[in-house]
Order: structure tokens, then C-alpha cells, then sequence
């Protein structure tokens, strides 16, 4: 049965206009369905049951993010927490809702075992659920995914560098100073064009391209003045940090590559006529990934110490190798075909690093990653 949205109600639309979600998306294009009708949605993907023989069953909080509920009978269908919670129903797992905004979010978890949020990509809600990430893994000894680790590098590029210059790997050539006076210097080093980012941003929002020496000079006396630069976030300034990167103009598109456990899935994305930016423009091709690139991700992932990641790499013609552009833990998923070829959903199996193999399959990657913290807190 194919699967049908509903038009936003006017009523709706008034809830929405207060939140986040409204700035983020067209109230024109957008579509919600009701609660009760949402497995119309999941059932596009399999059922994914848990073969593996538990000895006793974990009390699973799910954390909603505010922005998927909306009203009280309508979801965004993409939320992942609807995917968590079917992945419990199917097997028959004991899950309930946590509600981490809330003052008494302490009392409430002492109940669960393992707590699984997708967390809003906004510097208010990843400042609130890094905080206490941190005091439910290492003072109430709670299994989290995201782990304070993963959160603590997840919508932080500024984080994110410092760590790939740790393990030496293949980055855009990109710098992070707190220094005004190293800024002016990197300008000079980098050359024109090239990319800033702020530190917090997902589908190139935060992005900018500076062209020339005065829009440069400009950005850093704003960063560096005694209010900072705006941001897209109007509670938050760019103070004291500039994040410079260099533009690789012979890049054609990029590359998502996507990891859980020992499976990959990906796709290529393509800039906008006139753009440089491939994130966020809406224009996939799904087909079967170059191997090195799969292999490059999958060392990203170890040495990032991430359970579930997304790694965007280029491609520079000039210097005949991937670069890596950013890693993320989330990823927008709106299909379980997160990999076709020849026009057969599926994924790789990595387990085998020296003999990496495409096998079919349709998933949802939330039930996945559910499945896989499952067996690994069973281990504890």
C-alpha cells in the first residue's frame, strides 16, 4: 500500500509556526500524517526482528524530540523515534517515552536500561542533551546513544577537526583558530575562494563562501568583535572561532556513506547549476560506491569511536583522492533504500574489510542501530 501524507491543518500550521520546525520546512510542501496511520510509512521497510538469545530484556526509554509530535495526532513520519519504537513492538521489547526537557528527567530515568534519542541539530537542544548524557552514563552508569563520546563530537565541526588532525586523517585542508591574529594569517595562507562554517549547522545552513580580502577581513572583525557575528540561530553569535577551509573547485559532487555495525549504505550528491554546495540541494543518485571511499569511511568510523556515523567525502580530480568534508552521527533517512544498485536496495557488508560485499536488503538504519545496542548492552 503505498503511502499517503496528510495536508497540514490550518490549526496545525499555527502550532507550527512557533517552532523550529516551521522555519526548517515549507508549510507549501510539507506533508505530516496522523499517529495511528504511520506504519502505512514503516512497513516500507521489513520487519527486523532480534535474532540473538537476550537473557533478560532491557526497559528502553525512547526520547522524542519536541519538534516531531505535532499537535496531538500528528508526526513527521521521517522522526526516528517512530522507528525505535517499532523495532520494540516487533520484538516485543519494553520500551516507554522520556521526556529529558523536563526538571524531574533524573527521577524518571532510573527506571530504563538503555536511553536512544536522535538529538535535534539546534545549539539549545545539543548543549541541554550533552549535559546530560554526561551525568547519565558516568554518574547513574545508564547505556545512552548517543554515548556522551558520540554526542560530544555530533554538530560540533569545530570538535570534529580537532580530531581529525588527532588521527592524521585525509581532510579537506581546513583550520580552526581562537586567535584574531592567526585569522588574518590564514587568509593569506589558504587563498580565495574559501569556506567558513559555523561550528554548529546541517545542510550547508552555516556555510558561506568568501570570495575576496575585504569580505575576509569583514567576517573576522565581526567574529572577533565584542558581540560576535550573527548566526542563523538568533539566540546564538560566531565569538571568537574562525573555521576556514579550503575550496576544492574541481570537486563534482560528493559522496554520503553511511555505517552501522558491519553494514555501509550511501549515495552520491550533486551541487545546484551555479552552487558549490551538494548537502541540502536535494539532487541523490544512488549506485554502487567506490571502494576506496567505503574504505576510507569505515576507518573515519573506528577511529572516531562512533557506533553509527555518517561520512561525507569529495573527490579532487587535481590531487586524485577523497577528502573528507565532515562526519555526522545522524542523518536525515527518508527511505530504507539508503543504497541501490542496478536498481536493487541493499547495503555492504563490511565485516571483512578485504572482501567487502553488496547483499539486498531494505532497511530502516534506526532499527539497526537499536538492534546492535541492544546485543552490545547485553554483553556489559
Amino acid at each position: 500500500m503505498k503511502a499517503k501524507y496528510n495536508i497540514i491543518p490550518e490549526y496545525i500550521k499555527v502550532i507550527l509556526r512557533k517552532t523550529s520546525f516551521y522555519k526548517k520546512h515549507s508549510l507549501k510542501r510539507k506533508r505530516v500524517v496522523k499517529y495511528s496511520d504511520v506504519d502505512i510509512f514503516l512497513n516500507e521497510a521489513p520487519i527486523l526482528k532480534l535474532d540473538y538469545n537476550l537473557k533478560e530484556k532491557p526497559n528502553i526509554a525512547i526520547i522524542k524530540t519536541q519538534e516531531s509530535l505535532i499537535g496531538k495526532e500528528y508526526v513527521n513520519p521521517k522522526a526516528s523515534w517512530l522507528r525505535y519504537e517499532r523495532f520494540c513492538k516487533n520484538n516485543e521489547l519494553p520500551y516507554n517515552f522520556l521526556d529529558i526537557t523536563r526538571s524531574d528527567w533524573m527521577e524518571q530515568v532510573k527506571k530504563y536500561d538503555i536511553i536512544i534519542c536522535h538529538t535535534e541539530s539546534t545549539p539549545a537542544y545539543q548543549d541541554m542533551i550533552e549535559s546530560k548524557i554526561y551525568i547519565l552514563e558516568n554518574l547513574l552508569g545508564k547505556f545512552c546513544f548517543p554515548s556522551y563520546h558520540e554526542v560530544w563530537q555530533y554538530e560540533n565541526k569545530n570538535r570534529a577537526n580537532y580530531l581529525y588532525d588527532y588521527y592524521g586523517l585525509p581532510k579537506i585542508p581546513t583550520y580552526v583558530t581562537q586567535n584574531r591574529e592567526e585569522a588574518y594569517e590564514l587568509i593569506k595562507e589558504i587563498g580565495y575562494p574559501f569556506i567558513t562554517k559555523t561550528t554548529i549547522g546541517a545542510g550547508s545552513s552555516g556555510v558561506k563562501k568568501i570570495n575576496t580580502r575585504s569580505e575576509a577581513v569583514k567576517l573576522i572583525n565581526s567574529i572577533f568583535s565584542k558581540y560576535g557575528l550573527k548566526t542563523q540561530y538568533p539566540y546564538q553569535r560566531q565569538k571568537d572561532y574562525f573555521y576556514i577551509q579550503k575550496f576544492v573547485d574541481d570537486a563534482t559532487f560528493d559522496l554520503r556513506i553511511m555505517l552501522v555495525g558491519d553494514m555501509a549504505f550511501g549515495y552520491y550528491r550533486y551541487p545546484n547549476k551555479g552552487d558549490y554546495r551538494a548537502s541540502g540541494a536535494g539532487n541523490y543518485e544512488k549506485k554502487a560506491l567506490p571502494e576506496d571511499a567505503l574504505k576510507l569511511a569505515i576507518e573515519v568510523r573506528n577511529k572516531l569511536k562512533s557506533r553509527q556515523m555518517g561520512v561525507d567525502l569529495l573527490y579532487s580530480y587535481k590531487d586524485k583522492k577523497y577528502y573528507i568534508i565532515e562526519t555526522s552521527l545522524f542523518n536525515q533517512i527518508d527511505t530504507p533504500e539508503q543504497l541501490v544498485i542496478d536498481g536493487v536496495p541493499g547495503y555492504y557488508d563490511i565485516s571483512d574489510i578485504d572482501n567487502i560485499k553488496f547483499k539486498k536488503g531494505r532497511f530502516w538504519i534506526q532499527e539497526l542501530i537499536l538492534r546492535d545496542l541492544i546485543i552490545e548492552w547485553s554483553l556489559i
